[in-house]
């Protein structure tokens, strides 16, 4: 008969657990005791993150950084301005037209100055706000616009009146160019006379003997700020196809005029009830 062999139990063992005076390491007599490190901070949830306002600079930074290294090779690379006023007489010629001396007086003159570029006498062909709307834009997808009026002659006369961002930079070179070698008033001359009226009107003496039969020199007040408000949108804005629109944008050269203090409200409110002696 085969015996069964029986396995006796197992009795559980405690796990001996480790003994703080046996583990713990001896120190000298007489040494004091080690400090105790108290366990490191969790760092609180708003530090987790860098503000806001660390991506917007770094971001501010890196336009300018791109904007700097753009307008460095745009200056080398775009053409001298030497020969602007050559350039305005060809657009002239080729629409039938011919150059003014603009006066800075001038009514027109300075309704163009308050509706397109209100620091043109004071600021470098640039407006640093301007091109920070207008890199911001390209940033963003969303024209900001921002142009001086010798950013807007440099677009005329060199760029063919694009937009992309080569040659928006290549614009501001230009400007920079152009406000270091002309006056003033040879800028605003050779701009009033190149830039598009609207009807086939290249140049504020066509535009100005086409919709009134009068010299530029001239023109009321009211028929000032019609002319002025015009470049923004030529075709659109053509008084004899689109009055109305004409209107409200010459109601926004007026209110220009006021803000920069070359007329008074009463002297707008009467320009803009004037008569316009359209032709």
């Amino acid at each position: 008969m085969n015996r069964v062999l029986e396995t006796p139990p197992v009795e559980p063992v405690d796990r001996l657990q480790p003994d703080p005076a046996a583990t713990a390491v001896a120190t000298p007599e007489g040494a004091a005791a080690a400090p105790e490190i108290p366990p490191r901070p969790s760092p609180a949830p708003g530090r987790l993150r860098s503000p806001r306002w660390r991506y917007l600079l770094r971001s501010v930074l890196a336009l300018l950084l791109i904007a700097g290294t753009l307008l460095a090779g745009a200056e080398m690379a775009t053409p001298t301005v030497t020969g602007a006023p050559a350039l305005v007489a060809a657009i002239d010629r080729e629409h039938g037209s011919v150059p003014v001396p603009a006066e800075p007086s001038w009514p027109v003159s300075e309704a163009i100055v308050a509706a397109e570029d209100g620091t043109f006498y004071s600021n470098d062909g640039i407006n640093v706000a301007g091109v920070g709307r207008a890199l911001w834009g390209w940033f963003t997808g969303v024209d900001e616009g921002g142009s001086t009026i010798t950013e807007q002659l440099a677009k005329v006369l060199y760029t063919g009146g694009r937009t992309g961002v080569p040659d928006r930079v290549a614009q501001v070179a230009l400007a920079l160019k152009l406000d270091g070698h002309y006056t003033k008033p040879a800028i605003l001359s050779m701009y009033l006379s190149a830039i598009y009226f609207g009807n086939g009107y290249y140049g504020v003496l066509a535009a100005s003997e086409g919709y009134f039969g009068l010299p530029p020199d001239q023109l009321s007040w009211a028929q000032a700020s019609l002319l002025a408000g015009l470049p923004q949108a030529p075709s659109l804005l053509d008084p004899l196809q689109h009055l109305a629109l004409a209107r409200q944008r010459q109601s926004y050269v007026l209110d220009r005029l006021v803000t920069t203090g070359v007329l008074s409200r009463t002297q707008a409110a009467a320009a803009a009830g004037a008569p316009l002696d359209l032709r």
